[in-house]
């Protein structure tokens, strides 16, 4: 394959012959990435880094900003509201159990929550983001909870390692560009991984948390929330949400998603489903009638929540070269080369998932 040799010849620099070596609940193990060289800025709220804030170090760094700067965060709880709006910045913890960025915010979709991104070429490596606004321990009506997101992605060329994203409703608002999840935690249980976003989620788990939404399925209504609400909006667009190995599992029910516009798309491939997944799987919402127009697919996945049986009628059924290009991220987020931009661990890493795939379909 094209990418066959320049992944060869990056192998060399950080070689992850296992990734799922370098991942524990924790985060990626750290020691390749520290390696790169590349300006550091030092976060601790207890005063002993350069910074007592996250927004400080953010905005001491140029608006003109054409090199990448890492923030690393010492471990601890930043209670922020932060807001991106330059360009290249990894920001790093050691381990997202010990490096959570909260805030306490609720109501509207683009704005409240902890982080929301406005600039290209950002990086998160083992971090928490989390809203701590629906403190959910079990099974609640809807109308007890509000639109929390943890984070909100309104730009282009963004990659995560090893984060968790803690919530309720719009957990992950991925809204606009083009992003690449990699070994990543998502909590949830309504719409809680959403937007207009061109993402791909290669090998993480989605957490489905219980919540009541009075939705009918074959005539009895379920406790169910939506996994997704992906915005395609036409055929031209070329947005949609691909879970490429994952895991889903948690303690609520939920269907893998519902058309938040009338061209929604969203793939499983690979993902091993619990029995969280209700029988139905996929709900037009307010597009009924027109679910020819929708792109829902599941292929090759595996568990209780992956038996077709019950399965709407106009799941997609999409050819191996089709399910091929939505797979592979050279051809549906990188199709530019810009995760060759990133640093070199996280190139090399990358690289090494595109050899890995072998296009086994």
């Amino acid at each position: 394959m094209k990418y066959l040799t320049t992944a060869l010849a990056l192998s060399f620099l950080y070689l992850f012959t296992d990734t799922s070596s370098h991942f524990s609940s924790g985060g990626f193990d750290m020691k390749d990435f520290n390696k790169d060289r590349v300006k550091t800025v030092v976060v601790s709220h207890r005063g002993t880094g350069d910074f007592r804030t996250i927004q400080a170090a953010i905005d001491s760094i140029p608006s003109n900003n054409n090199n990448w700067i890492k923030i690393y965060l010492k471990h601890g709880t930043y209670n922020e509201k932060i807001v991106i709006e330059k360009q290249m910045i990894v920001m790093q913890g050691n381990d997202a159990s010990k490096v959570t960025i909260q805030y306490n915010d609720a109501g509207l979709a683009n704005s409240s929550g902890p982080f929301r991104l406005n600039a290209e070429y950002f990086v998160a490596i083992n971090i928490t983001f989390k809203n701590t606004y629906n403190n959910i321990k079990q099974t609640v009506p809807y109308k007890d909870i509000k639109v929390a997101p943890s984070a909100i992605l309104m730009a282009d060329k963004a990659s995560f390692y090893g984060c968790r994203f803690i919530s309720v409703q719009d957990t992950l608002a991925d809204l606009l560009g083009r992003h690449y999840f990699h070994k990543c935690y998502i909590e949830g249980a309504v719409d809680f991984i959403w937007g207009r976003g061109q993402s791909i989620y290669q090998n993480c788990v989605i957490n489905v948390k219980g919540v009541t939404s009075k939705k009918m399925v074959n005539n009895r209504e379920m406790l169910a929330g939506f996994i997704t609400a992906q915005g395609r909006e036409s055929e031209q667009d070329t947005s949609g949400f691909v879970f490429n190995k994952c895991v889903i599992k948690g303690t609520g029910k939920a269907f893998l998603g519902r058309a938040y516009r009338g061209y929604s798309r969203v793939v499983f491939y690979g993902t091993h489903m619990s029995n969280v997944v209700v029988p139905q799987g996929w709900d037009a919402w307010h597009y009924k009638g027109q679910d020819d127009k929708f792109t829902f697919v599941e292929v090759n996945s595996t568990g209780k929540g992956a038996n077709k049986k019950g399965r709407v009628r106009w799941e997609k059924n999409l050819s191996a070269k089709e399910v091929d290009f939505l797979l592979n991220p050279q051809t549906f987020v990188d199709n530019d080369g810009w995760m060759a931009t990133l640093p070199s661990a996280l190139v090399s890493l990358y690289y090494n998932h595109l050899q890995s795939l072998s296009f086994r379909i």
